[in-house]
């Protein structure tokens, strides 16, 4: 299965080699491509700063341990290779621009008996892609809109929600149950609690205090764990519990946090609207302390 060719695309890591993107080649009997048998990653870089490179990493091998994947690498070869990736690609990355570096590291191609024990090696792939960040920049200040799905996220007695597992289905599903709001998906769990965004963290504020979600239902974000860090310095209250819509429709704020995103404030949940403007004072807090620590602002 060879990858098509996109003008400018940075070079592709695959499995040791560093290569154009028209000369990546992945087997189509590859256990990622047939059954979603894989984990990934998702670092942001801004220019060409890769940030909490290490902490991505980390849970990388996380989530390979879990699913029983071994990569053949150990986590500072990883990060190894993904320097030397940067560095082979120093003269495509446009230093004023952001871009996500994928890692996805798959159980490899399966055997002749489809068998998970005998598939192999593992695929490892690492790859850099452009971010619009002037779209980023234009909902920082107007908010984003999310809506309800009445898919409900994966129960932790099904599949662990702290490993990042590209079978995305469940997310998926979600996504595709509110596009006719014109909306992304906020997924509850088994009980009616707030979990998150089919690709990232949700969090309200209550009488000034931010409220999130435990990490038993959600995947536990590195952006999540910075804004824990960013609380902790500025004296903002920040506490970990369950809650509904009714707690939802009671906010002062929403916002939602990612790799790409940073923090990025919710202007309406359903008709659901947060009493503040957009974005709110502590949610702007929060965006002004990433720009300081990224070293990258979004909006001018």
């Amino acid at each position: 299965m060879r990858i098509s060719q996109v003008p400018n695309e940075p070079l592709i890591y695959l499995n040791g080699k560093i290569s154009e993107l028209q000369d990546t080649q992945i087997s189509p009997f590859d256990r990622g491509f047939l059954w979603g048998d894989g984990v990934y990653e998702i670092t942001p870089c801004f220019g060409n700063k890769l940030y909490r490179l290490e902490d991505h990493i980390d849970r990388l091998y996380r989530s390979l341990s879990y699913v029983r994947i071994n990569p053949s690498l150990s986590p500072s070869d990883m990060i190894m290779e993904t320097e030397r990736l940067l560095s082979e690609n120093k003269d495509r990355l446009d230093t004023d621009s952001m871009y996500r570096v994928g890692h996805w590291v798959t159980r490899g191609p399966d055997g002749p008996s489809m068998k998970t024990s005998d598939a192999g090696p593992a695929t490892v792939m690492i790859f850099f892609k452009y971010v619009d960040t002037e779209t980023i920049a234009k909902d920082q200040s107007t908010g984003i809109k999310l809506s309800v799905s009445s898919v409900r996220r994966n129960p932790p007695e099904c599949i662990e929600p702290r490993a990042k597992v590209t079978s995305k289905i469940n997310q998926i599903l979600a996504e595709l149950d509110v596009a006719s709001h014109e909306a992304l998906p906020l997924m509850l769990d088994l009980n009616g609690n707030v979990a998150e965004n089919s690709s990232s963290n949700f969090f309200i504020v209550r009488n000034g205090s931010i409220w999130t979600p435990p990490d038993r239902n959600i995947l536990e974000g590195v952006t999540r764990k910075v804004v824990f860090e960013i609380c902790e310095r500025l004296s903002i209250p920040l506490i970990e519990r369950d809650f509904t819509m009714y707690d939802v429709a009671q906010a002062e704020e929403f916002f939602i946090t990612s790799s790409a995103i940073c923090a990025m404030p919710v202007c309406e949940v359903d008709s659901f609207k947060p009493k503040k403007p957009i974005p709110g004072p502590v949610t702007k807090k929060l965006i002004e302390a990433f720009a300081a620590e990224t070293g990258r602002k979004y909006s001018k």
